[in-house]
């Protein structure tokens, strides 16, 4: 083990010593005392809030019970039996049944919060002068939703079966409050002949919120009894209200009874909850992760303290080794993998040290500047070289279209003779002006589309060629710098090759666009003889060194001036023939200065 740590460099040496000493008893005891602890302090409160959660939902289904016992006491009073069973009393029999089950209602209720009601529709026709539900919060109605899918309908359907619903509250109620109310059918003996009617007591969150009121939870927390749609039927917080949706985690609304924590925005809040098969309810304890673990933070911050201080000290003892060893190492290790070759070296590798830094220090920078002499020497031998190349490509052009005008003109002579030898003549000195151009290696575009079109006559009046030229210039191409005499061998090479044979029917187009800081030259024929498109791609990647010299000229001398991203290629015309293009970059004189 410690033959392996001998190995180390320096840095890795003290990374090692600063992960082991400091940050790693830092984590582990951080762990522990934060995560840990934590972890174990919302387990054991979880359990705990689940069990009070449970106890508390039994003493809720307690009440319903004691609310359902009441509703059946109702159900077979004598007088709700005597209105059920009335069939051909007179109207004043009727009265008298209305109020004493009306008052037989109000004893049970409670003033402004418990209210019993009766709703027979079946009977509305014989009770006409009874008022509506709008009227006062309890009494018999006989007039009420009886829909399908209705709260009505459910209670009869659950066959005398008691259940809890949220309702708009009877009575005045403009703004739609809603209450938890228990409701029950009525004709439990299921006679077809009777009417049908349900026994409903309003205002069931006023007694559950009783009993919710006694028990006890950390500050902060909600607790909610919800339905199995998980609407709010009653709750301790002011913040909901009766028949609200309560957001909940999926885990929760998913799973019946359990514990979950779950974060919401900024907070993180725990869940515990239970659900009650007997009253199809769900008890809900909504808590405040920071209230459970409240009392552990002032230790978690006095253990911080301690490992800042542990720290601190530790800092101390590496800082000798930091600042006079590993730094300076560090130093020359970053700007020796910084260094690019030919760049020189500022102050900032200085080092006023006469130790071993030192020395490595001062032998780094000897070595830099020998190694950018020899870069130096090397660019200006490549420069040369290159300028040689240039001078000898250059060369190899000139002469061999000179011997071809000369031997233009002595038969153009010797067949006529007169103006159009005269012409040829001045073709001629405007090519070879061109050429030359006062040695400059780059010339303006504008000056080789005249070397172009001198070519283009003296071949029309050399070979009477019938061809056509169409010329489109962009105004912005003119002043582009271009290597010399690269257009006339594509030129060239598109009349021989391509429509010198076809008459009047041959079309040559010569095009210049600027695009993408680019300028485009595109040198296009309509030959109708099938060109192999790879092939000539082919000589321009070098693959076949014996044919194609003069355009593998042209190509060399462009990337020779413009670098390797730059250069000739070749592709077919959709309708026939061949495009030279050319590509390269958008410079002008100015810009060169």
């Amino acid at each position: 083990m410690m033959h392996r740590l001998y190995k180390l460099n320096l840095k890795k040496q003290f990374v090692l010593f600063f992960l082991s000493l400091i940050v790693l008893p830092i984590l582990l005891a951080f762990w522990i005392v934060s995560v840990k602890v934590t972890s174990i302090t919302e387990r054991q409160m979880g359990d705990t809030l689940f069990q009070l959660v449970k106890a508390s939902h039994l003493t809720l289904d307690e009440v319903i019970a004691s609310v359902d016992g009441t509703t059946e006491k109702l159900l077979i009073s004598p007088e709700i039996r005597r209105m059920l069973d009335d069939a051909n009393h007179s109207e004043y029999d009727r009265l008298q049944e209305y109020l004493a089950l009306d008052q037989l209602l109000a004893s049970y209720s409670s003033p402004n919060s418990v209210h019993f009601s009766v709703f027979i529709p079946d009977l509305a026709t014989r009770y006409t002068f009874a008022p509506a539900s709008d009227v006062k919060p309890g009494g018999v109605f006989f007039s009420c939703d009886t829909l399908p899918g209705s709260w009505f309908q459910d209670a009869l359907s659950a066959r005398g079966n008691g259940m809890i619903r949220i309702l708009d509250k009877p009575g005045d109620n403009k703004s739609s409050v809603k209450t938890a109310a228990y409701v029950r059918g009525m004709n439990i003996n299921h006679n077809t002949d009777q009417p049908t009617g349900v026994l409903v007591m309003t205002g069931l969150q006023v007694l559950l919120q009783r009993n919710m009121q006694s028990l006890r939870i950390p500050s902060g927390g909600q607790i909610v009894l919800l339905d199995k749609d998980n609407a709010v039927l009653a709750v301790d917080a002011a913040n909901l209200k009766v028949g609200e949706r309560l957001p909940l985690p999926q885990p929760v609304i998913s799973s019946n009874n359990g514990v979950f924590m779950a974060r919401e925005g900024k907070e993180s809040w725990l869940y515990a909850y239970h659900t009650s098969p007997e009253s199809d309810t769900k008890l809900l304890f909504k808590i405040p992760r920071q209230s459970i673990i409240g009392e552990h933070e002032g230790i978690r911050q006095l253990f911080n303290m301690l490992m800042i201080v542990y720290f601190f000290i530790l800092l101390l003892a590496s800082l000798y080794f930091i600042r006079h060893i590993l730094s300076p190492l560090s130093r020359l290790t970053r700007l020796t993998r910084s260094f690019e070759p030919g760049r020189t070296l500022g102050n900032e590798m200085l080092l006023d040290r006469h130790d071993e830094i030192g020395m490595l220090n001062q032998s780094f920078i000897e070595m830099t500047k020998r190694l950018n002499q020899t870069i130096h020497d090397k660019y200006i031998l490549e420069l040369k070289h290159k300028e040689s190349e240039l001078a000898l490509l250059h060369s190899q052009i000139n002469p061999h279209l000179l011997y071809n005008t000369l031997e233009s003109i002595h038969w153009r002579i010797m067949l006529e003779g007169g103006k159009e030898s005269a012409e040829m003549v001045r073709d001629l000195s405007l090519l070879m002006r061109i050429g030359l151009s006062k040695g400059e290696k780059l010339i303006p575009i504008e000056e080789e589309l005249k070397h172009v079109e001198a070519y283009i006559r003296l071949q029309l009046n050399r070979y009477n060629y019938a061809f056509a030229v169409d010329w489109d210039i962009a105004d912005e191409a003119k002043s582009v710098m271009i290597p010399k005499v690269i257009l006339q061998p594509l030129v060239e090479n598109a009349i021989f090759h391509g429509i010198r044979k076809m008459g009047s029917d041959g079309r040559l187009r010569i095009t210049l666009r600027a695009q993408d800081e680019r300028l485009h030259i595109t040198i296009a024929d309509n030959g109708y003889q099938a060109v192999d498109i790879a092939k000539l791609n082919a000589i321009l990647e070098g693959k076949l060194p014996h044919e194609g010299y003069g355009m593998l000229n042209v190509h060399r001398r462009i990337r020779l001036h413009f670098g390797d991203a730059y250069g000739l290629s070749y592709k077919q015309m959709p309708a026939g023939g061949t495009q030279a293009v050319i590509v390269i970059p958008l410079k002008t004189a100015a810009a060169d200065d």
